[in-house]
């Protein structure tokens, strides 16, 4: 369907009442209601205009997470995906969408790829997948992420599960981080907070303040 400033969207719903809106631009997805209540945050002063990578929801880090070579966070928010695949599991909605190298990519990053983002809605759940495949005759190494933003109260929100992380602080000086090692059970945010967690376990937990456990 048409989305904000007339971009296509890829909306999933489930029987169970949650939903999810996916932007073909950036491969975004910028909503996750689990029912009506929207688990996921877009920014006041994102812009939806088909230049700008969207500012908010789970926007991608490819082939670059952060500041490097290329432009920040790579490419791939600022690109239009197409859809693959869909398929409906037992009540649950799934969308694949795919990109490919192009002119504008080769101009920053010079290889052929394809990647691969599998998005599946369910009930209380929202799972994405991320495969990324060389296609090309010589080898290339990449950074990725999935940037999610959190809808949260920042005076009530905290984080379970990285109790005993090596931590990298960027905050006083974001080029020389402090190394250390997290202490505390339930962290807060009482302030501004710019830290790395290394070799964080692969579930964690985050109370948004609102009522909700992720």
């Amino acid at each position: 369907s048409e989305g904000n400033g007339g971009l296509p969207k890829v909306v999933l719903t489930s029987p169970h009442g949650s939903e999810a809106e996916i932007y073909l631009f950036g491969g975004c997805v910028t909503s996750w209601k689990v029912p009506n209540k929207d688990l996921l945050f877009v920014r006041p002063d994102a812009v939806f205009n088909g230049k700008k990578p969207i500012s908010g929801g789970i926007p991608h880090c490819f082939p670059q997470f952060g500041p490097g070579s290329m432009q920040q966070h790579g490419f791939a928010r600022n690109m239009n995906w197409s859809v693959a695949d869909s398929e409906n599991t037992e009540g649950d909605p799934t969308v694949t969408l795919e990109l490919k190298d192009d002119s504008y990519s080769h101009s920053m990053w010079d290889f052929s790829f394809h990647a691969s983002y599998k998005i599946t809605l369910h009930s209380k759940s929202l799972s994405t997948v991320l495969n990324i495949t060389n296609t090309d005759k010589k080898p290339f190494s990449f950074t990725s992420a999935l940037h999610t933003y959190f809808r949260a109260s920042i005076t009530e929100v905290s984080v379970k599960g990285l109790k005993g992380c090596k931590t990298l602080n960027k905050d006083p000086d974001p080029s020389n981080p402090l190394e250390g090692k997290e202490e505390r059970e339930i962290i807060t945010f009482p302030g501004f907070v710019d830290c790395i967690y290394l070799d964080a376990p692969g579930e964690l937990y985050l109370d948004n303040g609102l009522g909700d456990i992720i």
